[in-house]
């Protein structure tokens, strides 16, 4: 799968909210996009193959709103989670490029050095819809998973005195294949 170009990077302004409006979820998807720890062992418990497409990281500027504070530029990676070689999960990370430990992972997941290195530490979670004629609906069409609504949650991390951003959005096609947790 290659996705890397002309698409990369795949990023959206989105709204992002202080709770998730459960009434505009189903049941299912609201307990994926609340549960707290690592989203890529949850996942793994799910499938018989887990894996992560790297569909591109880069030193660039974040797009408007997405970061707090000023940054003029930030390295960022953007990942496709995929459970038996479906892309369920389209995930964006944000950090400082000072953060070199969370760069050149390749295809091995984030979510593996964030929840086991004692230096991250969680923080905060909001939850946002992708614009229905942005960027990440046109990956899961590109994808063959259309949908009116993609749901996506993200979370803040520290670092020391740095923090980072990862954003996770379940592809139209997780709600099919996801069970309730």
């Amino acid at each position: 799968m290659n996705l890397t170009s002309p698409g990369f990077p795949f990023g959206d302004i989105i709204q992002w909210l202080a709770e998730p409006p459960r009434s505009c979820l189903t049941p299912a998807l609201t307990t994926w996009l609340t549960a707290d720890g690592s989203l890529t062992q949850r996942l793994r418990q799910c499938c018989q193959q887990f894996d992560v497409t790297l569909l591109g990281e880069t030193i660039s500027a974040p797009l408007p709103g997405e970061w707090p504070g000023t940054a003029e530029r930030l390295w960022i990676r953007e990942v496709l989670l995929c459970l038996d070689n479906l892309p369920l999960v389209y995930a964006r990370t944000l950090a400082p490029p000072s953060l070199t430990q969370l760069q050149h992972r390749g295809q091995k997941p984030l979510g593996e050095l964030l929840f086991t290195d004692k230096n991250f530490i969680p923080g905060h979670m909001e939850w946002g819809q992708a614009p229905t004629t942005g960027n990440i609906q046109q990956l899961a069409n590109t994808l063959g998973q259309a949908a009116t609504a993609i749901w996506g949650r993200r979370r803040y991390f520290q670092h020391q005195q740095q923090q980072l951003l990862v954003a996770e959005f379940f592809l139209p096609e997780a709600l099919n294949r996801l069970p309730p947790l």
